[in-house]
């Protein structure tokens, strides 16, 4: 059983049993049906208020992580009451022998700190998992800046390539830094013909590669994941058309675990790299002069 319909299960018989604790209460203190109402009812829908709330907590997942803080919540605010209850009642009612109505004050007492409480523990962890994401996206923009960087700095090496081969390695060891994929191919895809250019995959055939290739290069799509029909083990794969004036383009292909996840921030940057990429390796298959390195740093 997973925690949060262990704890959905627990509050839900706990405001079940508090309701009809109250209806009990309010049928042995009267017959008449108009004090049962407004003795008993408010206070069997304060616990059925506890039974929504676990069927809430068992059924939203985000909040699994604070059902201890609000399970805690809950009991503080049920103990806190119960004994305002006690020394209340101690007290003012001990010294004149008047006890009858004890467990019934009590048991509001029990039945209003165990909402209060637990109401307390929703607006704490929604404050928790507000922080949270705020967290996860400080986290977020610091990766992305990190990852900017070291874009920007395989941008200037690319820049000053001179060969097809730099080109290709460059673009394998920015891939690897921007996303952590450590088999990456750079395949070369002409005409009628490709060729793996650089490559650190180990686990798929050189064939294959230039069949995903291929298929990117005739593809619209600059950077794209792919799966299902697939040739040969390759489950899902990251492709990057590198675009070319020449006959001749490049496609980067990335392979093994973790290549079907991609981020709208890792895309973008994807893209950049395709982009300085692209640029170089036009002015490499078209012959232009060293100059126009300049344009790209």
């Amino acid at each position: 059983m997973e925690s949060r319909h262990f704890y959905g299960t627990t509050f839900g018989l706990v405001g079940t049993v508090l309701a009809a604790v109250q209806v009990t209460h309010a049928v042995e203190q009267t017959d008449v049906a108009v004090a049962i109402a407004v003795d008993g009812v408010p206070f069997a829908l304060l616990g059925l208020s506890l039974s929504f709330v676990g069927y809430w907590l068992a059924t939203h997942p985000a909040f699994e992580p604070d059902l201890p803080r609000i399970a805690t919540w809950a009991l503080g605010g049920t103990v806190l009451l119960a004994a305002v209850a006690a020394l209340t009642l101690f007290s003012q009612r001990v010294a004149t022998g008047s006890l009858g109505r004890v467990a019934y004050v009590t048991a509001d007492s029990v039945t209003v700190g165990a909402v209060a409480g637990t109401v307390v523990g929703l607006y704490d962890a929604q404050g928790q998992r507000h922080l949270r994401e705020l967290e996860r996206e400080r986290d977020r923009t610091a990766d992305f800046a990190r990852k900017a960087a070291d874009l920007n700095n395989y941008g200037r090496a690319l820049a000053q390539a001179a060969t097809v081969e730099e080109v290709g390695a460059y673009c394998i060891e920015g891939l690897s830094a921007l996303l952590d994929h450590d088999e990456t191919a750079f395949v070369e895809v002409g005409v009628e013909s490709e060729h793996v250019a650089s490559s650190t995959v180990s686990t798929v055939e050189d064939g294959t590669l230039r069949s995903l290739a291929r298929r990117a290069a005739d593809d619209d799509a600059v950077v794209a994941v792919r799966e299902g029909n697939l040739p040969g083990p390759v489950a899902s794969v990251l492709t990057i058309r590198l675009e070319s004036t020449a006959s001749t383009s490049g496609v980067l292909i990335a392979v093994g675990e973790g290549a079907g996840t991609l981020s709208s921030e890792d895309e973008q940057l994807l893209e950049l790299l395709a982009s300085h990429a692209s640029m170089v390796l036009d002015r490499i298959y078209r012959g232009e002069p060293d100059e126009l390195v300049d344009d790209l740093r």
